[in-house]
């Protein structure tokens, strides 16, 4: 028996949103461990990698230009990251992982012997696999409507 796209698309989300629980508790351990929250350790994670404009920063953590550069400012102020301006390009600037970021990001563990990383290690490789790729099609879906969605206004 199928079911209807649309009763598809309601138990999809309502399963995202049970997923989106477990991680309340994680949420709650960053911050009393860090005062940072997940999308903060997002942004450095992704820092991590190199050096970012709060445009493609934006993108890539699915923000808005204002709340990426609200987050940054907060980031900053802690010392967790730094602005500079491009030599070539004064009007770009790049966001950099400063190093008491790149310390905190070496401290965190708040997801190791955590219920869902211990959930994650007793799925197959095969149902940890699906799983990224669903998750990251999702994200990278998700996205592109909210480009979509700022092309339009």
């Amino acid at each position: 028996m199928s079911v209807a796209p649309a009763n598809q698309t309601r138990e999809a989300l309502l399963a995202y949103f049970d997923a989106l629980t477990l991680a309340e508790p994680i949420q709650a351990r960053l911050w009393q461990m860090t005062e940072i929250t997940l999308t903060q350790l997002s942004v450095l994670r992704q820092l991590r990698d190199g050096p970012r404009t709060l445009g493609i920063l934006g993108e890539t953590i699915g923000l808005s230009a204002t709340s990426v550069s609200r987050l940054v400012d907060r980031l900053e102020r802690r010392r967790l990251v730094a602005r500079r301006r491009d030599t070539e390009d004064r009007r770009c600037v790049h966001v950099h992982l400063a190093p008491a970021g790149e310390r905190l990001l070496g401290e965190v563990k708040v997801l190791r012997g955590s219920n869902i990383h211990r959930a994650f290690e007793s799925m197959s490789p095969a149902e940890r696999h699906s799983l990224t790729m669903g998750l990251r099609r999702l994200v990278e879906l998700t996205h592109a409507v909210s480009a979509q969605d700022e092309k339009r206004s």
